[in-house]
């Protein structure tokens, strides 16, 4: 540049301007599509989480719980107290908490996948999104009853739970003050 004419130094002086902004926009939005790329990661992961477990709790429901339990390597570590209060849960609301807990987290799954595929950049308000859903079911509100016996407040205390459970997951894994 200063062995140049005034007007060649003026043309330099642009276009080392332009460089710079161009480098330094590059930048800006590379790390922008990190961040939503991590984000976009996260999500995709989560929904595996969340289909994974809705399979293992239908698998679940299949089976008695104390039986499950005493095949386990970890059974001498449970209180034979909650030994004796698996052997006193109904068959029927067992399958329908398990199958309860599979709907929630197939439910979860869906919330995101929807999400995942009709978004482009994902930012935090796609968590809220997630959260948000999880919130609007009705049985997410109820208490868990604890006296329950019947396969259709077993499905209703799995839903809940399941919900609950994903609520918690997602704002875990995501890092949202409770």
């Amino acid at each position: 540049m200063q062995d140049t004419d005034t007007e060649s130094r003026l043309i330099a002086k642009g276009m080392n301007n332009a460089y710079r902004y161009v480098v330094n926009r590059m930048v800006r939005d590379f790390e922008y599509k990190k961040e939503e790329l991590k984000l976009r990661t996260k999500f995709e992961e989560l929904e595996k989480v969340f289909r994974r477990l809705a399979e293992n709790n239908l698998e679940q429901s299949k089976k008695d719980l104390h039986e499950t339990i005493q095949e386990t390597y970890y059974k001498d570590d449970i209180p034979e107290e909650a030994m004796e209060d698996l052997k006193g849960i109904a068959p029927d609301f067992q399958k329908g908490m398990f199958e309860g807990m599979s709907f929630a987290y197939e439910q979860a799954a869906n919330y995101i996948s929807i999400m995942l595929d009709t978004s482009d950049k994902l930012n935090e308000k796609h968590i809220n999104y997630v959260l948000q859903h999880i919130h609007k079911n009705s049985l997410i509100k109820e208490d868990v009853e604890e006296s329950a016996v019947t396969y259709q407040e077993g499905l209703t205390n799995g839903i809940k739970a399941g919900f609950n459970l994903a609520d918690l997951e997602i704002k875990g894994r995501f890092q949202i003050q409770i």
